[in-house]
């Protein structure tokens, strides 16, 4: 996963679990943009913050080959993270799987719930891997392992990878399935190991 992360970090942000943010009001033409529309905005705003003068733009040969090769790294980039990390939860969901029969909690509980993995998405869509849960419930000890992971240091996205991927450091099981067998101790222990190598 090592150039999957490096490609998509191009095209994904992380979002702090227990973050607020409060947003301006949107223009009504603004609420209704595609995404598609958000996506071409963002580039946009990219390529000129990148290239100011036009510069490498105006030396661009084939700008129809040059599209196709950024809608495929759009593209493949979503779906290798969807294989990778399998299935993800929309807030919606989480707040019915944390909340009880017919009252789910509330996007602010949401938000600020210890222990909860959210990604943002290069729309700007927070979003949960499904893995973190297991018949409906949150798995326990995932809040340790965040706290040694913090964000300053890691992204979430690449925290989520670790998650579930062979851990030599676990006899090659990846971490979350550790955890959901009820071992927390190992998993924190593996994390903290891995932030000191990352921090020197």
């Amino acid at each position: 996963m090592t150039g999957l992360t490096s490609r998509a970090i191009l095209w994904v942000d992380e979002v702090d679990p227990g973050e607020r943010r409060v947003k301006a009001p949107q223009p009504e033409s603004k609420q209704r943009e595609t995404p598609i529309e958000r996506l071409v905005e963002a580039f946009e705003r990219e390529v000129r913050e990148r290239d100011p003068d036009g510069y490498a733009l105006a030396r661009l040969e084939d700008v129809d080959h040059a599209a196709a090769v950024a809608a495929r790294i759009v593209i493949d980039t979503g779906e290798q993270w969807r294989e990778h990390l399998g299935g993800f939860y929309e807030t919606e969901t989480v707040r019915r799987l944390l909340g009880s029969v017919g009252k789910p909690v509330s996007k602010q509980a949401v938000s600020k719930r210890r222990g909860l993995l959210a990604l943002r998405t290069g729309s700007h869509r927070v979003v949960y891997p499904s893995f973190q849960f297991v018949d409906g419930h949150l798995i326990q000890g995932l809040d340790e392992v965040l706290e040694v992971l913090p964000e300053q240091l890691l992204s979430r996205w690449t925290v989520a990878s670790w998650l579930v991927s062979d851990n030599p450091e676990l006899n090659d099981e990846r971490p979350i399935t550790v955890l959901a067998e009820g071992h927390t101790a190992p998993v924190v222990a593996a994390a903290r190991s891995w932030a000191r190598s990352l921090a020197r």
